[in-house]
Protein backbone atom coordinates (compact mmCIF):
# COMPACT_ATOMS: atom_id res chain seq x y z
CA UNK A 1 0.00 0.00 0.00
CA UNK A 2 1.58 3.44 -0.85
CA UNK A 3 1.54 6.30 1.55
CA UNK A 4 -1.52 7.94 0.03
CA UNK A 5 -4.03 5.15 1.73
CA UNK A 6 -6.97 2.64 0.89
CA UNK A 7 -9.39 5.44 0.18
CA UNK A 8 -7.48 7.30 -2.44
CA UNK A 9 -6.48 4.01 -3.99
CA UNK A 10 -10.34 2.92 -4.32
CA UNK A 11 -11.84 6.38 -5.19
CA UNK A 12 -8.73 6.25 -8.15
CA UNK A 13 -9.63 3.11 -9.14
CA UNK A 14 -13.40 3.47 -9.39
CA UNK A 15 -14.51 5.90 -12.04
CA UNK A 16 -17.31 7.93 -11.15
CA UNK A 17 -20.11 8.97 -13.13
CA UNK A 18 -22.27 12.02 -12.71
CA UNK A 19 -25.40 11.19 -10.28
CA UNK A 20 -28.02 12.36 -11.95
CA UNK A 21 -30.44 10.10 -13.91
CA UNK A 22 -31.73 10.53 -17.72
CA UNK A 23 -34.01 8.87 -19.62
CA UNK A 24 -37.67 7.60 -19.07
CA UNK A 25 -37.17 7.12 -15.55
CA UNK A 26 -35.50 10.63 -15.07
CA UNK A 27 -36.57 12.40 -11.58
CA UNK A 28 -36.72 16.30 -11.15
CA UNK A 29 -33.78 17.12 -8.95
CA UNK A 30 -35.58 19.24 -6.28
CA UNK A 31 -32.36 20.60 -4.17
CA UNK A 32 -30.93 22.31 -7.65
CA UNK A 33 -33.89 23.53 -9.37
CA UNK A 34 -36.70 23.52 -6.88
CA UNK A 35 -40.47 23.04 -6.88
CA UNK A 36 -41.54 25.85 -8.94
CA UNK A 37 -39.32 24.06 -11.98
CA UNK A 38 -41.02 20.85 -11.65
CA UNK A 39 -44.49 22.75 -11.36
CA UNK A 40 -43.54 24.68 -14.81
CA UNK A 41 -42.93 21.10 -16.34
CA UNK A 42 -46.37 20.27 -15.81
CA UNK A 43 -48.95 20.31 -18.78
CA UNK A 44 -52.51 21.68 -18.46
CA UNK A 45 -54.85 19.02 -17.06
CA UNK A 46 -57.79 20.80 -18.43
CA UNK A 47 -58.77 22.64 -21.74
CA UNK A 48 -59.40 25.08 -20.30
CA UNK A 49 -56.84 25.59 -17.57
CA UNK A 50 -54.57 27.63 -20.13
CA UNK A 51 -57.75 29.89 -20.69
CA UNK A 52 -58.21 30.54 -16.67
CA UNK A 53 -54.70 31.17 -16.19
CA UNK A 54 -54.72 34.34 -19.09
CA UNK A 55 -58.06 35.79 -17.99
CA UNK A 56 -57.12 38.58 -16.69
CA UNK A 57 -54.44 39.91 -19.80
CA UNK A 58 -57.63 38.37 -22.32
CA UNK A 59 -59.97 40.50 -20.87
CA UNK A 60 -57.51 43.53 -20.25
CA UNK A 61 -57.16 43.51 -23.91
CA UNK A 62 -60.97 43.36 -24.41
CA UNK A 63 -61.08 46.33 -22.70
CA UNK A 64 -58.71 48.39 -23.96
CA UNK A 65 -59.78 47.24 -27.86
CA UNK A 66 -63.36 48.19 -26.58
CA UNK A 67 -62.54 51.49 -25.00
CA UNK A 68 -60.54 52.28 -28.23
CA UNK A 69 -63.19 51.97 -30.68
CA UNK A 70 -65.67 53.34 -28.68
CA UNK A 71 -63.18 56.63 -27.31
CA UNK A 72 -60.35 56.67 -29.96
CA UNK A 73 -56.91 55.46 -29.12
CA UNK A 74 -56.03 58.50 -26.64
CA UNK A 75 -58.30 56.79 -24.22
CA UNK A 76 -56.85 53.43 -23.64
CA UNK A 77 -53.91 55.05 -23.57
CA UNK A 78 -54.64 57.96 -21.02
CA UNK A 79 -55.58 54.53 -18.82
CA UNK A 80 -52.19 52.63 -19.44
CA UNK A 81 -50.46 55.92 -18.24
CA UNK A 82 -52.66 56.19 -14.77
CA UNK A 83 -51.87 52.15 -14.21
CA UNK A 84 -48.02 53.03 -14.56
CA UNK A 85 -48.10 55.63 -12.31
CA UNK A 86 -49.83 54.19 -9.53
CA UNK A 87 -47.40 50.90 -10.33
CA UNK A 88 -44.14 52.78 -9.37
CA UNK A 89 -45.29 53.99 -6.23
CA UNK A 90 -42.31 52.98 -4.40
CA UNK A 91 -42.97 54.96 -1.05
CA UNK A 92 -42.61 52.43 2.13
CA UNK A 93 -45.20 54.36 3.93
CA UNK A 94 -47.78 54.23 1.57
CA UNK A 95 -47.48 50.13 0.48
CA UNK A 96 -51.12 49.51 1.99
CA UNK A 97 -52.38 52.60 0.68
CA UNK A 98 -50.86 51.74 -2.74
CA UNK A 99 -52.14 48.27 -2.64
CA UNK A 100 -55.45 49.36 -2.26
CA UNK A 101 -55.16 52.17 -5.38
CA UNK A 102 -54.11 49.01 -7.67
CA UNK A 103 -56.89 46.67 -6.88
CA UNK A 104 -59.40 50.18 -7.06
CA UNK A 105 -58.11 51.04 -10.54
CA UNK A 106 -58.01 47.29 -11.73
CA UNK A 107 -61.84 46.70 -10.30
CA UNK A 108 -60.98 43.89 -7.86
CA UNK A 109 -62.66 44.06 -4.66
CA UNK A 110 -60.47 43.31 -1.38
CA UNK A 111 -62.38 40.21 -0.52
CA UNK A 112 -62.49 37.29 -2.80
CA UNK A 113 -65.80 34.67 -2.80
Amino acid sequence: MNARGLGSQLKDSIPVTELSASGPFESHDLLRKGLPCVKNELLPSHPLELSEKNFQLNQDKMNFSTLRNIQGLFAPLKLQMEFKAVQQVSLWISVIIHSTCMLLWIGRTLFQY
